[in-house]
């Protein structure tokens, strides 16, 4: 509600706040974590890379956790990012070098940069660097009237949300959607 998370993890972090939980503990660190992950993405969605292949990115194959960086793009990576069977990712803070390179890891480093203090604290808790796709993919969706409103049915992928897909339909006219759609992670 309204970034007090990531004030509150901020505070945390700075040793002005201190929680009154393990579980409160891991959710300013996941709430930290996530704010830097969205800013590369909304960095990204910005400059129009966030759904094509760069060299540097660090590509996820599809339906899994498993992660490869791009030393350069080829017609047979393209092929895959097209067929959504390989997706870019974003980093999710924590210790260790990024996997990214090139302007990549550039445009990371700069974005993430811009919150010292969440890095830190981030790193000072042990969490390493993972990624995370920056695509969403949702699957069998259906939209139709129902009573005085609009009934809204989609899958998605663990971890994923909702809000976030309805934000993007909101954006745009719905008659443009297929079944399948891929919206900003």
């Amino acid at each position: 509600r309204d970034g007090d998370n990531v004030a509150r993890a901020a505070a945390f972090f700075a040793g002005e706040y201190r929680p009154r939980s393990p579980h409160e503990r891991g959710m300013l660190l996941s709430a930290a974590r996530a704010y830097l992950f969205n800013e590369v993405l909304a960095q990204r969605v910005r400059d129009g890379s966030w759904n094509h292949i760069h060299t540097g990115d660090v590509m996820m194959l599809a339906g899994s956790h498993s992660v490869f960086p791009v030393a350069e793009v080829d017609a047979n990576l393209r092929v895959r990012v097209a067929a959504h069977d390989i997706h870019p990712t974003g980093p999710m803070w924590g210790k260790g070098p990024l996997m990214s390179g090139g302007a990549i890891a550039r445009l990371e480093t700069d974005v993430v940069g811009r919150y010292p203090a969440l890095c830190a604290g981030l790193e000072h808790w042990d969490l390493r660097q993972e990624r995370r796709n920056l695509v969403l993919r949702i699957g069998s969706m259906e939209i139709g009237a129902q009573n005085e409103g609009v009934r809204l049915c989609f899958e998605l992928e663990a971890g994923a949300y909702a809000t976030t897909v309805v934000r993007e339909i909101s954006r745009r006219h719905l008659s443009t959607y297929s079944t399948n759609i891929d919206v900003p992670g």
